[in-house]
């Protein structure tokens, strides 16, 4: 870990280039992240006296946005300085915006400390290189997606192949969509989500093995819990 030099007293401290290979992590496919625990840590080593805040409207801390979603403003602030406010979107665990009617207090803990870090990153530098990858990463998508020509084709029934499979989407139940999630995950990470179902749920059942334990999964309660597990794995990812 380099040696920063001391800022001044309200001085902005420069924590750009602090963070190592050992404060990073990576779950599987997600991407790499350093968590909001060192986050805070890094932050009172080299940062002390700047503290963390969300700013409110009309007494609110989630803020309406014009499309119907919520968002934080957040500033860090040290005796008078305090630094500009840095607007962040309250998100699910696919980086879509929340409706403001479905925000609940776990969503905007998650994004407090999301927040947290993408403003550390804002302010400081602190841990920018992961955030300027994913900008990167990001852009690059963009551009390879707009690149890519668009072909619009009529869907031809052949034997009611395409036809089948429209139906198919269309009529999916809320358990066979958790299938489709789960099965996106690397078979370690499947495993371990149903475990933790299990152990939150059935902690005396002797059902093992995924498909057992997938059984186990009946009611839209069960599908929410398994979802937010699944999100807990992400929800330190940037």
């Amino acid at each position: 870990m380099p040696n920063q030099p001391k800022p001044k007293e309200g001085a902005i401290p420069d924590l750009s280039g602090l963070i190592s290979k050992e404060d990073l992590h990576k779950k599987g496919s997600f991407a790499t992240y350093m968590n909001w625990a060192r986050t805070t840590q890094y932050l009172r080593e080299h940062a002390p006296g700047w503290g963390f805040y969300l700013a409110a409207k009309d007494e609110e801390y989630v803020w309406k946005a014009p499309g119907g979603s919520g968002y934080l403003m957040c500033f860090f602030e040290n005796g008078e300085t305090r630094t500009p406010l840095f607007p962040f979107p309250i998100m699910d665990n696919r980086n879509n915006p929340v409706p403001l009617d479905k925000i609940s207090a776990r969503d905007v803990t998650d994004s407090h400390r999301r927040a947290l870090c993408a403003c550390a990153a804002f302010v400081f530098g602190l841990a920018y290189e992961l955030w300027a990858k994913i900008e990167i990463d990001e852009a690059a998508e963009s551009d390879k997606a707009e690149s890519q020509p668009k072909i619009t084709r009529t869907p031809r029934v052949n034997g009611q192949k395409t036809m089948n499979n429209m139906v198919s989407t269309l009529t999916k139940t809320p358990i066979d969509k958790l299938k489709d999630e789960l099965a996106q995950l690397p078979a370690n990470q499947r495993s371990e989500v149903l475990e933790q179902f299990k152990a939150l749920r059935f902690p005396n059942t002797n059902v093992a093995g995924n498909l057992g334990l997938f059984g186990l999964i009946k009611t839209e309660q069960h599908i929410q819990e398994v979802q937010r597990i699944i999100e807990d794995m992400k929800i330190d990812s940037p």
